[in-house]
């Protein structure tokens, strides 16, 4: 075990590789599979996406290691980086050739399923079934009701506040609502100026919190029948609105935010200057473990806020693994996810990366309890991808364009009542563009979020 696990077991936070981006890549012709041979014979090549860390090299050996001495199967790995994963992957898919076995990201499957193998009547024969799964554990990997990859990976996530911060502004609980979030966050403003910003949110990588907001707000990027792009629908408009508006009218977000990557602000949140911010399982790597002991025992974490329009949901992935229809080995390759799946597997890849098990079993293992596993769980329920949809990827990227533009009109001293509409109704049109260049299957649905009781 890692130093940094060390650390985590004690503090109940663990590290991780990033979660990955979706890619724009276009389906290629699908390559049927060949005849199996014998066990014996066989060798798999497998990807695994994320960072090229000791921890990484250390599991897929064991892993390999332990799965050839049990099945005969030989089984070679990669590991790919999320920033390098879509060109491999859409040159692999071009060539016809490729691993047996991928690692995929949020949102990969609407793009690639017709190259990956359906495994939807394996759950419950040759995979465990539906039900020993976490909450939303298919929503990123079915795609027109089949199932093209298993859920292998999660990273849930919340909100965390400083107890002691949001006690004085007379929420001790932390915020729950859009109006408490907002009134708390002014009150700890004036009190605490010390602090570098009340709220702290990474300026990169922001499609994911401009998404969760809107369906905070009961809203979507999609329309529900896949075909019409709703950035500019009235709820989406006002979820980031309220965002604009604390940044720009509160001040709460400080404009430092715009320039900070996920690391700045987790280094910030575990030295104490900031007093609330959305947070995963994966923040331990960010804080130094006698900041992380110091703060730990003022640190409170919630399920995702609810917003104007009372619904309650924030962003999370799940990733799968899948495998290719150029397989020769595709019965090998399917007890080659199985193998992934059992509880210890999931136990042992969660211990050594931090990422949580997507198996229920895992959490009742010692390991994954003393490494406080059980304490994200229960946000599972609130959390979702993003919707799997053959435009996904485009539209997504425009996701990422709304709060940088924020910042700059703040900046630049243009924002005003109208910044948010505008800059929504343009974006709203690109997407659009993606949408019809990019049609749903027929019978695509895609539920909006319900307010909650």
């Amino acid at each position: 075990m890692s130093r940094q696990t060390r650390i985590q077991g004690a503090l109940t936070l663990l590290l991780a590789a990033a979660t990955a981006c979706t890619p724009a890549a276009t389906v290629q012709p699908t390559v049927e599979p060949a005849t199996q041979p014998a066990a014996e014979d066989v060798t798999l090549t497998v990807w695994f996406m994320g960072a090229d860390i000791p921890a990484q090299k250390e599991f897929s050996e064991t892993a390999a290691k332990r799965f050839e001495e049990a099945t005969g199967i030989a089984i070679v790995t990669e590991t790919v980086s999320w920033g390098d994963a879509t060109k491999k992957l859409t040159t692999a898919i071009a060539a016809g050739e490729g691993p047996d076995v991928t690692m995929l990201g949020s949102g990969d499957v609407a793009y690639y399923y017709q190259n990956l193998l359906d495994l939807t009547d394996e759950f419950g024969k040759t995979l465990p079934p539906t039900s020993d799964f976490v909450a939303g554990a298919f929503d990123g990997n079915t795609y027109n009701n089949s199932t093209y990859a298993i859920p292998y990976m999660a990273q849930f996530r919340g909100q965390a506040y400083r107890k002691d911060l949001w006690s004085e502004a007379g929420y001790p609980d932390g915020p729950t609502t859009w109006a408490e979030w907002r009134d708390g966050a002014l009150m700890i403003k004036e009190a605490h100026p010390e602090l570098d910003s009340v709220l702290g949110m990474r300026g990169q990588g922001v499609e994911q919190y401009a998404v969760s907001l809107m369906w905070q707000n009961c809203s979507d990027m999609i329309s529900e029948d896949g075909k019409t792009a709703t950035f500019n629908h009235p709820n989406s408009v006002e979820a980031i609105k309220f965002f604009a508006d604390m940044v720009a009218v509160d001040g709460t977000f400080d404009l430092k935010n715009s320039e900070w990557a996920i690391a700045d602000v987790g280094a910030r949140w575990w030295d104490g200057k900031l007093g609330w911010t959305w947070i995963s399982n994966t923040w331990g790597q960010y804080g130094k473990p006698e900041q992380i002991a110091a703060l730990q025992p003022n640190v409170g974490y919630i399920p995702s806020l609810i917003g104007n329009q009372g619904c309650q949901r924030m962003f999370s992935a799940i990733n799968g693994m899948g495998v290719f229809k150029w397989t020769k080995h595709p019965e090998a390759a399917k007890q080659w996810l199985a193998f992934l799946l059992e509880p210890d597997m999931q136990a042992q890849y969660y211990e050594l990366l931090g990422h949580l098990p997507v198996v229920t079993g895992a959490y009742d293992l010692p390991v994954v309890q003393e490494l406080g596993a059980g304490d994200w769980l229960p946000l599972a329920q609130f959390n979702k991808p993003y919707t799997l949809h053959p435009a996904t990827s485009e539209v997504a990227l425009l996701l990422g364009k709304i709060m940088p533009s924020i910042y700059a009109a703040v900046i630049d001293k243009s924002y005003d009542e109208t910044t948010v509409k505008q800059l929504m109704d343009d974006l709203n049109a690109q997407a659009q563009e993606a949408l019809d260049r990019n049609p749903p299957p027929p019978g695509y649905s895609n539920p909006w979020p319900e307010p909650v009781d």
